[in-house]
């Protein structure tokens, strides 16, 4: 592996294929034509070669936790993207993968024809073994593109304590990334290009029909609230910086209001750019505080979580918890639960918190929990189960399973969070020891919550305050 820039990795030593048709960008994160680093250094190769680019994403049907949610979500940006790259002058492939029957290895297939290979580096869930896969089969050159944040990942040299201790850091090196983004255009037009790989149509009409042909988990159903594509997430972008922004500072911790983003789904799938969403709060007509405090998550809070999965190969277990939590947690192993509840339970949202249980609804219903109980989500699941592994494995589950934006670097630092990762040692409580304790009774006195937890139940009938 080499670093060729700061955004760009090498990741194998073999020669280009001079006889390549193409140069190709196998799309696994980055699910934009613009704003997309790997895109515009695909560009750039294919520009050098005088070759068209082939832009390839599939969607295979055995990923963890695949499901209705899931793959109607990212199905819901293909049809845009193939407009898009047509227009680009960019070939564009789609395959879904939907059983044990259908075709395989089809980014080693349509690599046969090819003179290098461009792909995303995401440092978390399945894309790093993705990646080692192909460089083990690809005789070309295979390149990992950082399109992940506004400041590239390997401007860090180690796992960063805190966000205390990457701020300065960041705030050091803002001035030369948070600026805008220059787009590279083919010099060679793909037209009708011939691609030795299944081709899947996909529109607004078929969507429904395709999903339910997959091989995946048909109880998640798709999300009423939350819509894949750029488009869609542009349209809340706009929203969210014309109606909510200004407010953001105090409405951000009012779960019963239309107060934050909303973004987390379109950041994790790649339809929308951090940078593009940061500009856009930047230029936006808003007190500084309030962009500031967004600011603050979209950069800070947000690169700490992809440094921390880049630079800990344990991001996905208990083993990356510091070492005075892994103390304290030994302190209290053995100490008493007032009350224990199953996976089934915690599942169905049936617990004795009527806050809990709606932050749970929240998440079965729209694929989303808002932040501000999301972190009591977590907490309380400390104090219900077995043992702190059991914690663990259920949040991660449930997380991973019903949310848009699991499966994500901040969805592994927030639940870890919860353990005390990113933070410091509290008073001591049972079963938490020094870890930060959380009630519903004084989160719930910080807002609204019985209008909260009122919205929760009508969710099942599509509405949204």
């Amino acid at each position: 592996m080499q670093q060729i820039s700061e955004r760009i990795q090498l990741l194998n030593e073999k020669n280009a294929n001079n006889d390549g048709k193409y140069v190709l960008y196998w799309m696994q994160m980055f699910k934009r034509t613009e704003y997309n680093h790997a895109l515009n250094f695909a560009i750039q190769e294919a520009n050098e070669r005088k070759l068209p680019l082939v832009v390839y994403e599939g969607l295979k049907y055995y990923y963890p936790w695949a499901s209705d949610r899931i793959h109607t979500f990212i199905l819901e940006g293909i049809e845009e993207k193939r407009k898009a790259f047509e227009k680009l002058g960019i070939r564009y492939v789609f395959y879904l993968q939907k059983d044990e029957n259908s075709p395989r290895d089809t980014v080693a297939r349509i690599a046969k024809d090819a003179a290098l290979i461009v792909t995303d580096d995401f440092p978390c869930f399945i894309i790093p073994k993705h990646n080692e896969a192909i460089v083990r089969r690809a005789k070309i050159p295979v390149y990992a593109v950082d399109s992940n944040g506004v400041i590239p990942m390997s401007c860090f040299e180690k796992e960063e304590y805190a966000a205390y201790t990457i701020r300065p850091k960041i705030k050091k090196m803002l001035g030369d990334y948070l600026k805008p983004f220059a787009e590279e255009k083919v010099s060679v037009r793909a037209g009708d290009l011939k691609i030795d790989c299944p081709d899947t149509e996909v529109s607004e009409k078929n969507i429904a029909e395709l999903v339910s042909e997959c091989a995946i988990d048909h109880s998640v159903k798709p999300s009423f609230l939350y819509h894949g594509g750029t488009k869609n997430g542009r349209k809340r972008l706009k929203k969210f910086v014309s109606e909510i922004l200004a407010n953001y500072n105090e409405a951000r911790n009012k779960p019963e209001k239309d107060g934050s983003s909303r973004l987390s789904s379109y950041l994790h799938f790649g339809f929308l750019s951090p940078l593009e969403i940061a500009l856009a709060v930047q230029e936006a007509d808003a007190p500084k505080e309030s962009k500031d405090a967004y600011l603050e998550e979209l950069i800070v809070r947000r690169e700490l979580s992809y440094n921390f999965t880049r630079f800990n190969a344990d991001y996905d277990s208990l083993k990356s918890l510091p070492e005075w939590v892994h103390k304290t947690m030994r302190e209290h192993i053995d100490d008493r639960r007032a009350r224990v509840y199953s996976l089934e339970e915690l599942e169905r949202g049936e617990t004795y918190d009527e806050l809990w249980n709606a932050a749970q609804r929240e998440m079965l219903e729209t694929g989303e929990i808002h932040n501000y109980v999301r972190m009591l989500w977590g907490k309380n699941v400390i104090g219900w189960t077995r043992s702190y592994e059991e914690a663990f494995a259920i949040l991660e589950h449930l997380n991973n399973k019903y949310c848009l934006d699991g499966r994500n670097p901040n969805s592994y630092a927030g639940i870890l969070w919860c353990f005390g990762k990113h933070d410091r040692p509290w008073m001591k409580r049972p079963v938490f020891g020094t870890i930060r304790y959380m009630t519903s009774t004084s989160t719930g006195r910080k807002f609204d919550s019985k209008k909260y937890i009122e919205w929760t139940k009508t969710l099942g009938q599509g509405k949204l305050f």
